[in-house]
């Protein structure tokens, strides 16, 4: 649902009356043709507002102003490299016109030229401090930098000069929604629609953050008012068909996905949101539909073949027919693949030195640390190893609640490394004393207690946490580790059949995939050496096998009663937001063991990097 805030450029025409004429007369002309032509510039009239340009510069050939002005006028009639030539001869003439500088920057952002870009706004700062347009524009341009700290001071320092800046309130509001900073950014999302009350987008914005925090009723009473305002936002209705897939209300997902897609035919994310949910039995309409639009090569972005390639292979996997199906999964993960830089050897150093820093001298050392809180079940594997189920049999247990995917301990991590070491993960776990063990400990449990007040027990779902294991164990002694185990290929032709969300190098060529499994599988063996007892191992192909038997040992590990609850999870309702959204909402199948073997010619590469 979340994607890229738009980031609105900001160009400021010079309304400033020319200083130098060469007669009274000239001034006259001057300052009465430039008004004129400002007007025009204004109002979009451009061809008029140049003629007007012109005839000054008939007479002052080298007015900075008028110089800048015409080549504001190139830039928004996109003639860069027109716009770059005058509004520099502006410079050359007057370099301390503070205007043409935060021009000049925006200029340098088109071109690619980030760093000028800065140098170009910061001059004109310097020049006028109070710029409120050029802290806006230079907070853009920190964001294409990566740089969203300094972004949001620049965009609070245009918010102080400017208490109405509409754009500056989005973009900071998008930066804090990046960060995590939720109740931030629906703050600025706030204010923003106080001053704009009839912004469709924003209304999706806010809808965006309050799905975030898992307030899903208002997210959809958002998403309604977004529509009532622009009837024909397909994306509203995307993503409320992503909320009520989530709910599990599935009639309504497809209905607004159809819909999206009738105001939006060419919105793959929508024929992705529609394929996950229905299981195809012959081509028809969607899946026509996106195999006309797949293979529009030229017309079209690779990230829209990407999701598109996702879809049809799994609408093909439905049908049966397994060629045509692998050719569009492999055809996507290698567009993917693509798209990023990835080095395999980056995870083996990392898992290498995770092993090294956490050994059985370092556990002695800090035996007793931490909180001692038994809140936390951490659920935890490689992606589509069984997490999603497991998480939804314990959170059918009215003990406890079923949290999700949460990034707390990760973050946790970070910022105290940070704030004590300098050092990054694992390395800079070394500096951290009993005391600091036991605030983190503290902190994580009070950040997850907000997602829950009154439960025993809280689920923390996020697969990756295999990586941290040593420092649940630090900071949490007493909390509970799930760790699901599923077929090796299985697992890994599951994982590379789906199309993540979020940072998952490895998972898009075969080779790699195979290589990380790898470093997964031993790093798990690493952590049952050197913590033995402290982790449970619950292999996907029992639970199916014996659902109750499982079940009931798995509560035991938990010390929790037996339920019957937790045999019909499906019934549960909450919502789930990993891929595995349809599968817990009926009883448990068999159908996804051994579905590799449907593909074992063409798995033949990952087969090989896992049995090497």
């Amino acid at each position: 649902m979340a994607k890229k805030k738009k980031k609105f450029k900001q160009v400021s025409i010079y309304q400033k009356k020319t200083e130098k004429a060469s007669t009274e007369q000239g001034i006259s002309f001057t300052q009465s043709t430039l008004q004129q032509a400002l007007t025009l510039h204004q109002s979009g009239r451009f061809p008029e507002a140049e003629a007007l340009y012109r005839q000054i510069l008939s007479l002052e050939p080298n007015n900075p102003d008028v110089l800048h002005n015409l080549g504001l006028l190139a830039y928004q009639e996109k003639n860069i490299a027109k716009a770059f030539h005058l509004i520099s001869k502006a410079l050359n003439y007057k370099p301390d016109l503070v205007n043409a500088h935060n021009s000049l920057g925006l200029l340098l952002i088109d071109l690619g030229k980030l760093d000028k870009a800065v140098a170009s706004f910061n001059r004109a700062l310097a020049l006028k401090p109070d710029f409120a347009m050029a802290h806006y524009n230079l907070g853009n341009v920190l964001i294409d930098q990566g740089k969203l700290d300094e972004a949001a001071v620049s965009f609070r320092s245009a918010l102080d000069l400017k208490q109405d800046y509409v754009e500056a309130y989005i973009n900071l509001g998008g930066i804090l929604d990046n960060q995590g900073k939720l109740d931030e950014a629906l703050n600025c999302y706030h204010q923003a629609l106080l001053l704009r009350p009839d912004d469709a987008e924003l209304y999706n914005s806010l809808a965006r953050i309050l799905r975030n925090q898992g307030k899903m009723d208002e997210a959809v009473a958002k998403l309604n008012q977004a529509v009532a305002l622009k009837p024909e936002y397909a994306e509203a209705y995307y993503n409320l068909g992503v909320i009520y897939r989530e709910l599990g209300k599935m009639d309504d997902a497809i209905t607004c996905y159809r819909k999206a897609l009738s105001l939006k035919p060419d919105l793959a994310r929508a024929y992705m949101g529609l394929s996950s949910i229905v299981k195809h039995t012959q081509v028809d309409d969607v899946i026509s539909s996106m195999e006309d639009l797949y293979n529009k090569k030229g017309d079209i972005p690779d990230e829209d073949r990407i999701i598109l390639g996702f879809a049809l292979g799994k609408a093909f996997d439905d049908i049966g027919d397994h060629e045509k199906a692998f050719h569009f999964i492999l055809e996507a993960n290698r567009l993917r693949r693509r798209s990023y830089e990835y080095s395999i050897q980056e995870d083996r150093e990392l898992f290498e030195r995770t092993k090294k820093i956490f050994s059985p001298d370092f556990f002695a050392l800090h035996h007793g640390s931490g909180n001692h809180d038994k809140t936390p079940i951490f659920i935890l594997g490689m992606p589509r190893s069984g997490t999603t189920l497991i998480e939804q049999i314990l959170a059918s247990h009215p003990a406890v609640f079923g949290a999700g995917e949460l990034e707390v301990l990760k973050v946790l991590i970070n910022s105290t490394c940070t704030r004590i070491s300098n050092l990054q993960f694992p390395e800079c776990i070394l500096d951290l004393d009993r005391t600091s063990l036991e605030m983190m400990g503290s902190e994580y449990i009070a950040k997850i207690r907000k997602y829950s007040a009154e439960a025993e027990f809280i689920t923390d779902k996020l697969p990756y946490n295999f990586l941290r294991i040593g420092v649940i164990k630090l900071i949490l002694p007493n909390a509970k580790i799930v760790h699901c185990m599923r077929s090796s290929m299985d697992n890994c032709f599951s994982i590379f059949k789906l199309d993540f969300k979020g940072a998952h190098g490895y998972a898009y060529d075969m080779v790699e995939l195979g290589q990380y499994y790898n470093l997964y599988r031993d790093l798990m063996a690493h952590w049952e050496k050197v913590l033995p007892g402290f982790i449970y191992t619950l292999r996907y192909e029992e639970m199916v096998s014996d659902q109750q038997h499982q079940t009931r040992n798995l509560l035991d590990f938990c010390g929790l009663p037996w339920n019957e609850n937790c045999l019909t999870f499906y019934k549960t309702e909450r919502r789930v937001s990993t891929a595995s959204f349809v599968q817990v909402r009926q009883p448990i199948y068999r159908d996804s063991i051994e579905l590799w073997r449907q593909y074992e010619k063409q798995l033949e590469p990952l087969r090989k990097a896992i049995y090497r």
